[in-house]
């Protein structure tokens, strides 16, 4: 589905076989959350099912490490806002631990703002010599009324946009609805450019990255619904007034996750990282829960229905046989021989059709199980297009008020060496299916 032409659309390469994807990386500024979870795994399966299907992907997902939460949070931690590379690092490496436990394959580049400054500096010139963006003391901004075509993407009209949400008011602007290309400063921070000192705005670096690592018109642009307005308009509009010609044939958007029936905000207090959620469930099995779900529905997340995944997903696994291991990715031509992974191909191939594959899958598990070679293949097409390991889960066990109570008990009794009572405890624990190791002390 494009969302810029708002119909299913058959996919068509710029170039025969090769597919240019560019998805909207995360900013590092804290813990990645489910929203970025399911994202990033609906953009995974379009990654493996392009290259499945004979494509070369040139999978690009930037990120944004220097930004205004980013400074609010170096200062919230160092006091001071010029320790950014700290946080960025810091939560950069935390995302891409998240990523690696939900299975998802690392792009073919993932490059940062801070590396490319000059590039960006470069594009924000060109604007400015075609007209497109003009500067205000040592800010620059994009014009809108330069671009007739503003708002093609989220379907929004200029003549609303003059208040409201997500449109920086500020009197000097042109039009209420011009966007900073470039945030200077008085203080000499950051990096130096013909406007003074500062740094890039929020929009102007993915259509800089898209250009250089993809090229000025690419096949596939993608991100959670929330982008549309304003980020990948403003991208639109970046690149098309500087290279006069189309910037992305397909747009893809993935709906958000839903917490008590709202959209989930730090603000709500409804707000679930991946670090926390990993606690009590297993990345597969979020990893497939996702999955149970089209790219384009929004998910009510509550632990409920993940147990439920759990117990559907443990299901699978067994039915596959968790101990065969499969490290041999097949052709197309090879699952193709197949009639059920046939159809599953064809769910795929229709507007990605997740659910539709796991229910071709679990309408056929009693086939699947009589059968070696087509269980074989059904875990090794699982594993290759929907990134699935089905291999044995570990349990993932809540740690509740009652068991903390009794280890705190027995930490105690040890304490005063009443090594009996400390053994019972153990053992109660171990019929509740806990078991307590104890380190060495000095």
């Amino acid at each position: 589905t494009n969302t810029l032409s708002r119909k299913k659309e058959v996919f068509k390469p710029l170039k025969n076989k090769t597919v240019k994807l560019y998805v909207c990386g995360v900013t590092p500024y804290d813990y990645s959350h489910i929203g970025h979870g399911r994202c990033y795994v609906n953009f995974d399966v379009l990654f493996r099912f392009l290259q499945l299907m004979g494509y070369k992907v040139k999978y690009t997902r930037n990120l944004t490490d220097i930004d205004d939460k980013i400074l609010n949070k170096a200062k919230e931690e160092y006091g001071d806002q010029t320790k950014y590379e700290e946080i960025a690092k810091k939560f950069t490496k935390f995302f891409h631990q998240d990523m690696q436990a939900l299975n998802c394959l690392p792009p073919t580049y993932e490059p940062t703002v801070t590396q490319n400054i000059p590039e960006i500096i470069q594009f924000i010139e060109k604007l400015i010599e075609k007209k497109h963006a003009y500067v205000i003391d040592n800010d620059v901004y994009f014009d809108v009324l330069s671009f007739p075509e503003y708002g093609k993407l989220s379907g929004k009209k200029l003549e609303g946009l003059k208040t409201g949400a997500r449109v920086e008011i500020n009197s000097r602007k042109k039009h209420p609805a011009d966007f900073v290309l470039w945030k200077g400063n008085k203080d000499n921070l950051f990096w130096k450019s013909p406007w003074g000192y500062g740094r890039p705005g929020w929009h102007i670096e993915c259509s800089v990255l898209a250009s250089k690592y993809l090229g000025s018109s690419i096949d596939i642009h993608g991100g959670g619904i929330d982008l549309i307005f304003p980020h990948h308009e403003n991208e639109i509009a970046q690149s098309e007034s500087l290279y006069n010609q189309k910037f992305v044939n397909t747009w893809i958007h993935n709906a958000f996750v839903n917490i008590n029936k709202e959209k989930m905000s730090k603000s709500l207090g409804n707000f679930f990282t991946l670090k926390t959620i990993f606690e009590t469930i297993n990345p597969m099995v979020l990893r497939f829960f996702f999955l149970q779900h089209h790219y384009k529905t929004p998910i009510e997340f509550n632990l409920k229905d993940t147990k439920a995944a759990q117990v559907a997903y443990k299901k699978l696994i067994m039915a596959l046989d968790p101990n065969e291991k499969i490290n041999h990715e097949f052709s197309l031509l090879e699952y193709r021989k197949y009639p059920i992974i046939e159809q599953m191909i064809h769910s795929l191939c229709d507007d990605l059709n997740t659910p539709k594959v796991l229910g071709e899958v679990f309408g056929n598990l009693n086939e699947i199980r009589k059968n070696l070679q087509l269980r074989k293949m059904i875990k090794a097409f699982l594993k290759q297009a929907l990134g699935l390991t089905c291999e044995s889960i570990e349990e993932k066990r809540e740690i509740t008020p009652k068991i903390e109570e009794l280890i705190k008990k027995r930490e105690q009794a040890r304490k005063e060496k009443n090594w009996q009572v400390a053994d019972e405890i153990r053992d109660k624990l171990k019929q509740l299916g806990y078991e307590i190791k104890d380190a060495k002390t000095k």
